[in-house]
């Protein structure tokens, strides 16, 4: 009885251990915030020589468009934006060095079009990419 007991409470722990290994790491994702990459995260990234490449690595779901927030007769995209400024969809990160990012944030399409001025008519967001050039504070 003692033996059985004792199988379940190391059945029970090596359960808890496993899930709570599956909870704290996902595919794609590293630690910290899921809607900002920083600088270190950034740079951390070995083999790649765009923030495309980056984010497609650390952070896929950026660069999905939902079928959702599809809208009829408009061009749907995830917008990039250096600082405030509009500047096309998410393949103009391909030709952007990975350090000319201090950080990269993700936004929901709704946020961003509320917030965000300059992208063209007829595009609806789904979503954009800021990437900060710059420490808050401009250092």
């Amino acid at each position: 009885m003692k033996v059985l007991r004792r199988q379940g409470y190391l059945l029970t722990a090596l359960s808890v251990m496993l899930l709570s290994g599956c909870a704290t790491t996902r595919a794609g994702q590293s630690g910290g915030d899921p809607y900002v990459l920083t600088r270190d995260e950034i740079m951390g990234v070995e083999g790649v020589t765009n923030l495309y490449d980056v984010v497609k690595r650390l952070r896929p779901r950026w660069l999905q468009v939902r079928a959702s927030d599809r809208s009829f007769g408009m061009t749907t995209q995830i917008a990039v934006f250096q600082n405030q400024t509009y500047m096309g969809d998410v393949q103009v990160l391909g030709q952007l060095q990975p350090g000319m990012a201090y950080q990269l944030k993700y936004m929901d399409g709704t946020t961003a079009s509320n917030s965000l001025a300059g992208v063209p008519p007829g595009v609806h967001l789904s979503g954009a990419i800021i990437m900060s050039t710059r420490a808050p504070g401009g250092g």
